[in-house]
């Protein structure tokens, strides 16, 4: 049997000048496989958004940016991973959450030109 949750993190709320800043709340992934966020994005007078993952131990604990590791000539190198937008988009993005606790997504524009008017709403699915 798939056990399976769904819940908004946010509604569509203004987004963050350039400072990461919190989608919603912490979320508890343990017993789940996998969570899929879906974003919508709707740009504004800022050039984009960067969203990240943060993975945690422990509620309120350490944070760890989901990274994604690179091979080159035989050194491997762990590479923050964020997922930007500068258009007005709807997306979603698949976690692999097994054996983690804790996530939670942050957002914030992408530079500092201009007072930011984009929105951010998101949503989710953990399944698993």
């Amino acid at each position: 049997m798939t056990l399976t949750a769904r819940g908004t993190l946010q509604t569509a709320t203004t987004i963050a000048k350039t400072t990461q800043t919190l989608i919603g709340a912490e979320l508890d992934v343990s017993g789940h496989d996998f969570i899929t966020l879906f974003f919508d994005y709707v740009n504004g007078d800022e050039t984009g958004i960067f969203v990240q993952a943060h993975f945690l131990q422990a509620s309120g604990g350490t944070e760890y940016q989901e990274s994604v590791w690179t091979n080159t000539t035989g050194t491997s190198v762990a590479v923050s991973n964020q997922y930007t937008a500068t258009a007005s988009i709807s997306r979603s993005v698949v976690f692999d959450v097994r054996g983690k606790e804790f996530i939670k997504f942050t957002q914030g524009g992408s530079d500092n030109d201009g007072t930011p008017t984009g929105t951010l709403a998101a949503t989710y699915t953990m399944t698993g």
